[in-house]
């Protein structure tokens, strides 16, 4: 076996300048890709941010909804139903024309049957603050808006006498990216 010099094992063992070139441009490649990939999943969580607050939103407004009565004429609780049937008193006028809410109801802390929610928009964009439940402006809120369409479920113009099961609310949550979701849901006459 021969001796080598120390100067000769160093000079073996280096990497040239041609590797080096070729390490730092695989590097570049892989931090780039790996900086957009950061980037787009910081935008795509932002989007999944406002579809949540969307959902709580949404979960707010149908429980406040749902927790009224029927219609005006229906009791507290719902029961007997408003069908003029089953011991309880005739409902309102069952048409959509006679959807939204009833004199003396303006602000919505006086809302008190589903159908007074018709046509309620509140929110970025309507003039009107987002509320909750007691008439509170909501905080954390500020660029979205809620729509509300309330309409009788099924046929819209009933025959003669016959009372609607259900009405169908829709509820359009416009996020700040302007991207709209809606929940639907139906109340029954119960």
């Amino acid at each position: 076996m021969r001796n080598r010099r120390p100067s000769q094992i160093l000079a073996q063992s280096g990497v040239t300048l041609v590797e080096m070139v070729v390490v730092i441009v695989i590097l570049g490649i892989a931090l780039t890709t790996i900086t957009q990939m950061i980037g787009q999943n910081t935008v795509s969580g932002a989007y999944t941010y406002d579809e949540t607050k969307a959902i709580e939103l949404a979960q707010s407004y149908s429980s406040e909804i749902k927790a009224k009565r029927y219609d005006e004429n229906s009791p507290v609780g719902g029961v007997p139903p408003c069908d003029g049937v089953s011991g309880g008193s005739g409902c309102t006028a069952n048409s959509n024309a006679a959807l939204g809410p009833d004199t003396g109801e303006a602000a919505r802390t006086a809302f008190d049957d589903v159908d007074d929610y018709d046509d309620l928009d509140e929110g970025s964009g309507s003039g009107n603050s987002l509320l909750d439940a007691e008439g509170n402006a909501r905080s954390g809120y500020e660029n979205f808006r809620v729509q509300v369409q309330v309409t009788y479920s099924g046929d819209v113009a009933p025959r003669s006498g016959s009372v609607s099961d259900s009405k169908k609310v829709v509820l359009t949550i416009t996020q700040p990216n302007g991207e709209a979701l809606d929940f639907t849901f139906h109340r029954a006459n119960y």
